[in-house]
């Protein structure tokens, strides 16, 4: 018996020291984690446990190699699924011990193909409350239509290759001026490696185009930069919306009709250009507020209208003849299809906007491909 007490006790010291010995660890991680700041991510949660390695996407999946003992590799596997960013979805998280390197430092490495094989990439994810802020306070972002950060912003439709890095996106033609360049090699800011990433200075710019009333008149009449001017664009566009006009904006993944949802005129006038006779409109609400004067929206459906993915949730309308929208809208149906903004440019329209809510319907004839190109979008 005590021979057996004290083997017992020896295979717990060995066990302890082992799981205290620093060895050389590669972790594996599938799923989706490219697109959402998963490297970023990892790398602030490395130097949280004081991991030495490094963080690298392939085509495959997101690889880590580090310097641990195994306590430590379980407490920062264990972290990892539970702070992972809101967007990504982890399947699973594999470790094995690999020959011993010692590390310096914790990098995030240039990403490699490894195979034919493709990672899932992350949706488009509506723009984040602090960029919202920033597009409010910052010098080079006030009211810049196209910023975000790793917690926001277009992912899939800007993609053109793998792994998720810049110069795989449509982002690579727009070369970082010194201020996004900054932010993006600083690891304690939010846009540190947001692939995306711009401002007024060095980012993609908006111009409205005009035509006149003959239908055939394919040429504009007018058109605004929106450079320093850039907000001329915006006043433009929304009193051509409380017009009751007609605009195509150029969103992620292409191009979207828009229209007051409270002008009967209007709305007939879209149903008849894009031939959809019977199928209602999809409308966006400036905010949730309005869009619960118009529809009944239960806890669970505005909690989902407010989700990152913020998708359209069909629900019931108001039977009361105020709060009604334009008849042609859900076109007999008694729900409409209601959504929050997503993008910069959407919070930017309704401030300037007399409506509180819009059609908001993808720039296409019905059955058609949805146009992403700009000279057939003319």
């Amino acid at each position: 018996m005590v021979i057996q007490t004290f083997l017992y006790q020896l295979y717990g010291w060995i066990s302890e020291q082992y799981m205290k010995t620093e060895k050389t660890y590669l972790v594996t991680i599938v799923g989706l984690v490219q697109g959402v700041g998963f490297r970023p991510f990892i790398y602030r949660l490395a130097h949280e446990h004081g991991l030495k390695g490094w963080v690298n996407n392939t085509n495959e999946n997101v690889q880590i190699s580090i310097n641990s003992d195994m306590n430590t590799l379980k407490g920062f596997i264990d972290q990892i699924r539970r702070k992972a960013p809101p967007a990504s979805q982890i399947e699973s998280i594999e470790y094995e011990e690999v020959k011993a390197e010692v590390f310096r430092d914790f990098q995030i490495l240039k990403s490699q193909n490894f195979s034919d094989a493709i990672t899932e990439v992350s949706p488009d994810i509506a723009i984040c409350e602090y960029c919202i802020s920033d597009m409010r306070v910052q010098s080079n972002r006030l009211d810049y239509p196209f910023l975000n950060c790793t917690n926001c912003g277009p992912r899939f439709t800007i993609v053109k290759d793998l792994p998720y890095d810049r110069a795989n996106t449509t982002m690579h033609e727009f070369a970082m001026c010194p201020s996004c360049k900054t932010e993006y090699e600083t690891v304690l800011d939010r846009r540190f490696h947001a692939q995306p990433t711009a401002c007024r200075d060095c980012g993609p710019e908006y111009s409205l185009h005009e035509f006149g009333k003959d239908p055939g008149d394919a040429l504009p009449f007018h058109s605004v930069q929106h450079g320093p001017g850039h907000l001329k664009t915006i006043d433009r566009t929304a009193r051509l919306i409380d017009e009751g006009k007609i605009v195509c904006i150029k969103g992620m993944g292409g191009f979207f009709i828009a229209c007051d949802a409270m002008n009967e005129n209007a709305v007939l006038r879209l149903r008849d250009s894009k031939h959809r006779e019977g199928k209602p409109f999809a409308v966006m609400f400036s905010k949730l507020e309005k869009a619960e004067e118009f529809t009944v929206i239960s806890d669970v459906e505005a909690e989902t209208l407010k989700s990152w993915r913020r998708p359209i949730v069909i629900v019931q309308n108001h039977k009361e003849p105020e709060n009604q929208l334009a008849p042609s809208v859900s076109n007999g149906f008694p729900t409409t299809g209601a959504m929050l903004p997503y993008m910069p440019f959407h919070y930017l329209l309704f401030e300037k906007l007399k409506t509180s809510a819009i059609v908001l319907t993808s720039g296409n004839l019905s059955e058609e491909p949805i146009i992403i190109d700009n000279i057939k979008a003319e």
